[in-house]
């Protein structure tokens, strides 16, 4: 299985949402991210699929409202590294 770290993890959601990398932290709100949309959304399911085999639900999805949560999710997996 695929481990990453937060720095990757956070690579890889600017890339998915759109957003500065400097922008993206533990802390940024889903309301705060433009890309975080619903298209934004189902390419994060898209990518937490393909890349780690985690498949989430639109129900876990929307629970998502932080960055953090992403990042709880691949803990909860024993994805990320650090």
């Amino acid at each position: 299985m695929n481990k990453i770290t937060t720095s990757e993890t956070f690579k890889i959601l600017s890339e998915i949402f759109e957003e500065p990398i400097a922008n993206i932290t533990p802390e940024l709100l889903r309301s705060d991210v433009l890309g975080w949309d619903s298209m934004g959304a189902l390419a994060l399911m898209a990518e937490l699929d393909e890349r780690f085999g985690i498949v989430l639900t639109a129900e876990e999805s929307k629970k998502m409202i932080k960055i953090s949560d992403v990042l709880q999710l691949l803990r909860q997996h024993e994805i990320l590294l650090d």
